[in-house]
């Protein structure tokens, strides 16, 4: 097997600074700071060069041009291993799904598909957003509000003390009153782990130990039925949904098995790593899975991989 070793913060730090040499505002300050990074590092140079032309590509340009007129926020700045290859956004638009009222005993069975959800409203006001290949089933009670997940879902809870509201996950148990958060199902080496990630207000995370409580800007990993919690260095905006119920994929320093899983489930294609070390290899990135053959070309030509089709919706990364 033969691939570029790449350093993977040096990667992500590339990727930075070629998205902020494309600002207007770029000041002398700034290329000063850039030059003291570069200086007597060949590798990081390359590096530079390598995102400032995945940057310089029509299809990225494209996109990019689609993001800033599709959002009404503030534009985030995100890292960009070349990652914004997929050929558009796929934007949260459309029609809502209203579920709830006379609801079965066992609740209502609710799926994901496959590309950016709609959002699914609720009887009591709530509403979610569940990624591909995901299910929650829901039951609205007159004491409390009880949900089982597979896979990942984003919440938006409406408040009601009198009924709290509740995800139940691989043993895993996330309570709110009334707020906004992110919870994620996957596998590991290790086994099952459960994220949770607030958005706003707090939640209770409860796995074996003690309840823990989160706070927006927060994420609970819960694995083993231990809780740790961390603040994240890049909170999500308390009006902002996931990235992935925009139709991106966003990674920071995850490894490549972790983020073939992510795109499988989200747009359904199939991808066989030839060599299990590929999967090792940490991915930095923002990546739009409405066109997963062009976000999975361009990880593979960053890293030196090569991508081949197999057959329809199933690829084969192979080192270079």
């Amino acid at each position: 097997m033969s691939t570029r070793a790449v350093n993977p913060k040096d990667d992500r730090e590339a990727a930075l600074w070629a998205d902020a040499r494309r600002d207007k505002a770029w000041s002398a300050e700034q290329q000063a700071a850039l030059d003291r990074w570069l200086e007597g590092r060949p590798d990081r140079q390359d590096l530079l060069r390598r995102h400032e032309a995945v940057l310089d590509d029509a299809a990225v340009i494209w996109a990019t041009q689609r993001l800033a007129h599709a959002r009404s926020a503030p534009r985030r700045r995100a890292w960009t291993l070349g990652a914004l290859a997929g050929a558009g956004l796929a934007v949260v638009v459309g029609s809502i799904l209203v579920l709830g009222g006379g609801l079965a005993p066992r609740g209502e069975l609710i799926e994901g598909t496959r590309g950016a959800p709609k959002p699914i409203a609720l009887a009591d006001g709530s509403s979610i957003r569940l990624n591909g290949q995901s299910q929650v089933r829901v039951q609205l009670g007159e004491h409390e509000r009880r949900l089982r997940l597979k896979g990942e879902g984003f919440f938006e809870v409406a408040p009601d003390k009198s009924r709290p509201f509740s995800v139940e996950v691989d043993g895993v148990r996330v309570t709110a009153v009334g707020t906004r958060f992110n919870v994620d199902q996957h596998q590991t080496a290790a086994g099952t782990v459960v994220e949770v990630e607030v958005f706003e207000g707090v939640v209770r995370v409860a796995g074996k130990g003690d309840p823990v409580h989160v706070r927006a800007g927060e994420l609970a990993r819960v694995s083993g039925g231990i809780v740790q919690r961390t603040v994240l260095a890049r909170p999500e905006l308390e009006t902002d949904v996931p990235p992935w119920a925009k139709g991106w994929l966003e990674f920071n320093e995850a490894t490549l098995a972790s983020v073939v899983a992510d795109l499988e489930r989200a747009t359904g294609v199939q991808v066989t790593l030839s060599d299990p070390a590929l999967g090792r290899v940490l991915v930095s990135g923002r990546f739009a899975y409405d066109d997963p053959e062009n976000a999975l070309a361009a990880m593979a030509r960053l890293h030196g991989f090569r991508l081949t089709r197999q057959k329809a919706d199933q690829f084969e990364i192979s080192g270079g």
